[in-house]
């Protein structure tokens, strides 16, 4: 009834091409979820901790005010894995869904969306020059020196 369909590998081909293929694989997702999400914030804002939900609101461009002011969100576009991590894990969409989100927002109301910081270097210059900035970063990268505080951690891990 039906066309076989010949395979150019054998079976006895297959199956050591499965286990590099996992060997490859693996490493690189461990990798991803051995490192927590920071959100942070420098040591002299005016908060000490922020929900889930008041992260989302503020990067989806709702205000938040604080003592003397409003948060200001800072995307960190350092490196694409954490954007997925923050995406998924406090935004609950995908970098797409988030683009046409700001798009809108551009649009709509003109306003640009979020500043973005592409190193992490400049990213906590960028925090510690201005009280009322949030970004986030692995837990790897924040710096010793007590100069950030963190306002939630996020571990990578499904919850």
């Amino acid at each position: 009834m039906g066309l076989a369909v010949e395979h150019d590998l054998s079976v006895k081909h297959r199956w050591p091409l499965f286990i590099l293929l996992l060997g490859v694989v693996n490493p690189l997702v461990g990798f991803a979820m051995d490192c927590p999400l920071l959100v942070v914030a420098a040591r002299s804002a005016p908060i000490d901790y922020l929900s889930r939900q008041e992260i989302r609101r503020l990067y989806l461009g709702v205000p938040l005010q604080v003592e003397g002011g409003t948060l200001q969100p800072v995307r960190n576009t350092s490196d694409t894995m954490l954007q997925e991590v923050f995406l998924q894990k406090i935004l609950a969409m995908s970098k797409n869904a988030y683009r046409r989100v700001l798009a809108a927002r551009l649009v709509r109301l003109r306003e640009p969306g979020p500043a973005e910081a592409r190193d992490i270097d400049k990213l906590i210059q960028m925090l510690l020059a201005n009280p009322y900035l949030v970004s986030y970063l692995w837990k790897s990268d924040f710096p010793e020196n007590n100069e950030l505080k963190i306002l939630l951690e996020v571990p990578c891990v499904n919850n």
